[in-house]
This record gives structure tokens, C-alpha cells and sequence, in this order.
């Protein structure tokens, strides 16, 4: 840890001794500045850091997410059926879109930003007092940690806490006693920290399972689901494997309102259920919600309470920002940023009606498969234009980077496709000319990040929820 966040450190702990209150902007700017000073630990420190902090996972009932897609909406859909069950649940999720606090929530709310800068400054404190001299946490374990102080400090009855980038080496993976173990589809994504196949990155991902705790599965690929069940008979954790074939009957249907939802049915050899609906264009979303559906059968084997009733409710009155979400009207955002995700994007946006063009507004980070996700999108012929801009962050990939993938990728097409092509270095920059050249009847899509998902919701004044 460097000079300056040392005295910044001692400087707001002086003020917390006096008194004084932190205010949320410097609380967010200090976690923001936490990548630039340290590294990533490994479980067994974390671990040690935890059990500093007291153990507060201990007694808690959390339900551990890990997977390459789906996790955040499946911790969504089975938040939202555990609340209508009557349970007051917390769920920690990454990324956030716009703002710090959507990672925590307490009953489908993000925290307050007061209740933010209060575990904050706990968490401080712990880390001034650590014995270990000059450890401080990475960006994502300091807020894992703060989610541990703050369901300890406010307790919730479930806990859903969703893994970062990885499962066995994961900070989230330090707690102790999960009730229920979950890990979604299994693709191509984070490569250079969890193996470079399918069995590489499922067995890093089951590295989440613990001794005797449940786990549920979804077998997307079997080659995955093969080592995933295998390191569950190792540790004699049952497996409720979900099958892409229980979700039957997909069809789009209005609302009340007249917006798009998507209807199906679901049935495994345990359960179900006929007309069920999600608040969704986005048919891909049936996966993660008959994983969620497994996940309650798997908790009502423990003898939990939820009908058939919470499940159907549940699933109506869930929202998830960020996944083909329609934030204005003909404009839709989706935060696919692998090449299972862009696949399932372009599936989705080909079924949207559309009387004139369709624009893409694309961006990536540079330790994504952004090469081949621009092959899928010129392969699929959908776009009258392409608008390509440069991420607000560190990740991203450079103006000449994107320019140069766009221009490799068309170079394998006989005949080029005509698409208008515009390079932007700022994505309220590039939405700015896409609104101005909009005309009715067309339908605008952004897709090929969460960061891009988030700076478009920001440059229009949205925060997710509304």
C-alpha cells in the first residue's frame, strides 16, 4: 500500500474517531482507486482475513452461484422466489452498472448509500488493526468483505452470493458452510486465469463445492457437467442437474401494459409448471430461471417452505438490468460479453420486430474474445450499422484495436457486407449520433459488455431499476 492511500486511510479513520460521518463519493472514489495499489490473494488468506473479521458467514444460509453465464440472473429469479416465500434475502452480485451499491441488496434494493460508507468504514478499521503487515484486499475482495459485515451487521434469512471471475480460487469461496452450491453454464470466458478448455474452466468453477452441501447443475455441455459431477461424488454433495429440455412451450406474450414477456413451461422429474413468465424479451432467460426453479426443489428437499405459488410470482415480478433489457423505447441493451453470450444476443435480437434498421452500438474489454464476437456479429447479417466505441475504463479495447478486428473480420467475406461503420472514443459520444440519425421504425441494441451496458444507462440518465 502506498504513501498517500495510507494517509488517506489514517486521515478517514481520524474522522470516524471524531465523530464525523464519511461521505459516499469518497468512500466509492478510494474503493475505485483500489486496483492500482494491490494484488490478488489466495483463499487461504482470504480465509484468514475472514476469520479476523469474526467469521460472520458463519450461521449464515448462503447459496454459493458460480458459472460462465447466468449467474446474476439465476441469484435474481431466486431472490425474488425466496422473497415471495416470505424470506428476507440479501444477494451480492457483480458487476454493477452504475453505481457501487447495486452489488448489494437487501430484498431486491440496493443498500443505501449511508449503510455503504457504515460497513465501509468498519472494514477499514479491520484492515488498519490487521496484524499482517502490508496486506490490503483487492477491489473485489474489499467488497466481499464489506458484504460480509453488512448481512453479519443487518442479517437476512438467504444469503445469495455470487462468485467473480472464478469459483475454486474465488474470494467468495472462503466461506464455510454454504446450504446450497450452483454453477450455470460452463463457456469460453477467463481464459487466462481458469484453463483454456471446457473441463479446465468446469473444474475451476467446482472448485466452489463443498463436502455434503448440494449442488445444482446445468448441463449445458457434457463435458462439463461431467467433471462438475465428478468432484460432487468426491465430496458426496448430491447433484440437481437441470437439462436445457425442461423448458418447453417458449412464446412471446403482452403483458397488462403490452410489453413483451416470455411465457414457458418447465418440467424435470421433479416438478411442473405451466405458464410460467418472465419479464423479458429475451428467450435465453428460461435457462436461468429453470435453474432457479431446481434450485428451489433442491431447497425444499431441506425441508424449506416455498409453494408452488412463490415460484410462478417470483418469476413474473423479477427484473434484471442489463440482459436484453429494452431501457427505452426501441432501444434495448444486453451485456453479452463472451461468445456464448453474443450467440445468445443475436439469437434474441433477430427475433425483435423491427419496420426499418437495426443499429449496434459495440464495445469490449481487451481480455474478452472480442475478435470472435465481431465474427458472430457480421455473420449474422443483422445490423444496417455498426457503431463502435471505446470503454470509460482501463480494460478497454483501444479505437485502433476495434478498427483493426472490424476490418480483419470483413476481410473474410466475399462479397463485403454494406454496413455503415462509425468509431467513437465515448460511448455518450456515440449515442449522441445514433439518436440524432434514428429514424422511426428503427431498433438500437447495445451489446458486448456490462460496462458498456452501464455507460449507455448512464449517458441516458437511467439507473437500473427504473
Amino acid at each position: 500500500m502506498n504513501e498517500d492511500m495510507t494517509k488517506s486511510i489514517g486521515d478517514m479513520i481520524g474522522r470516524l474517531d471524531a465523530g464525523e460521518r464519511l461521505g459516499f463519493y469518497e468512500c466509492d472514489r478510494f474503493v475505485d482507486q483500489i486496483p492500482a495499489f494491490t494484488e490478488k490473494h489466495s483463499v487461504e488468506e482470504t480465509k484468514k482475513f475472514l476469520e479476523y473479521l469474526g467469521n460472520p458467514d458463519i450461521g449464515m444460509k448462503i447459496i454459493h452461484v458460480a458459472g460462465t453465464n447466468g449467474k446474476g440472473s439465476v441469484c435474481n429469479y431466486l431472490s425474488e422466489i425466496l422473497r415471495q416465500a416470505g424470506f428476507t434475502v440479501g444477494m451480492f452480485t457483480s458487476p454493477h452498472l452504475v453505481k457501487t451499491t447495486e452489488r448489494f441488496c437487501v430484498n431486491g434494493k440496493p443498500i443505501e448509500d449511508a449503510i455503504f460508507c457504515e460497513i465501509f468504514g468498519d472494514l477499514i478499521r479491520k484492515i488498519e488493526d490487521y496484524s499482517v503487515d502490508g496486506y490490503f484486499p483487492t477491489y473485489f475482495e474489499f467488497l466481499f468483505f464489506m458484504a460480509m459485515i453488512l448481512y453479519s451487521k443487518y442479517p437476512v434469512d438467504y444469503l445469495v452470493l455470487e462468485t467473480g471471475l472464478g469459483g475454486r480460487l474465488d474470494a467468495t469461496n472462503s466461506v464455510h458452510e454454504p446450504v446450497l452450491d450452483v454453477i450455470t453454464e460452463i463457456g469460453m470466458d477467463h481464459m487466462q486465469y481458469l484453463g483454456n478448455t471446457i473441463s479446465e474452466i468446469a473444474g475451476e468453477k467446482a472448485g466452489i463445492i463443498k463436502e455434503n452441501t448440494p449442488v445444482v447443475v446445468y448441463n449445458k455441455r457434457d463435458v462439463s457437467t461431467e467433471v462438475i459431477e465428478k468432484r460432487a461424488a468426491e465430496l458426496s454433495a448430491k447433484v440437481y442437474r437441470v437439462e436445457p429440455g425442461y423448458v418447453t412451450e417458449i412464446n412471446n406474450a403482452p403483458d397488462d401494459a403490452g410489453n413483451i414477456c416470455i411465457d414457458f413451461s418447465y418440467e424435470s422429474q421433479y416438478d411442473k409448471y405451466c405458464d410460467l413468465r418472465l419479464q423479458t424479451v429475451a428467450d435465453f432467460q428460461t435457462e436461468n430461471a429453470a435453474i432457479a426453479i431446481m434450485c428451489t426443489r433442491a431447497l425444499r428437499d431441506m425441508g424449506v417452505n416455498i409453494t408452488d405459488d412463490d415460484i410462478s410470482y417470483g418469476l413474473r415480478k423479477a427484473k434484471w438490468g442489463g440482459r436484453m433489457e429494452l431501457i427505452l423505447p426501441g432501444m434495448y441493451v444486453d451485456g453479452a460479453h463472451n461468445v456464448d453470450g453474443m450467440e445468445a444476443f443475436l439469437e434474441c435480437a433477430k427475433k425483435i420486430p423491427c419496420d426499418k434498421k437495426r443499429t449496434l452500438l459495440f464495445g469490449a474489454v481487451a481480455d474478452k474474445q472480442y475478435h470472435l464476437m465481431i465474427k458472430l456479429i457480421l455473420e449474422s447479417g443483422l445490423f444496417d450499422r455498426i457503431c463502435v466505441s471505446v470503454l470509460e475504463t482501463g480494460r478497454s479495447v483501444s479505437e485502433s484495436q476495434l478498427r483493426a478486428a472490424f476490418e480483419s473480420e470483413l476481410r473474410h467475406f466475399k462479397d463485403r457486407p454494406e454496413i455503415r461503420f462509425s468509431y467513437y472514443t465515448s460511448v455518450r459520444d456515440a449515442l449522441m449520433d445514433i439518436i440524432t440519425d434514428r429514424g422511426a421504425g428503427d431498433v438500437v441494441f447495445a451489446a458486448g459488455s456490462l460496462y458498456l451496458v452501464g455507460q449507455v444507462r448512464e449517458s441516458l440518465g437511467i439507473m437500473p431499476g427504473n
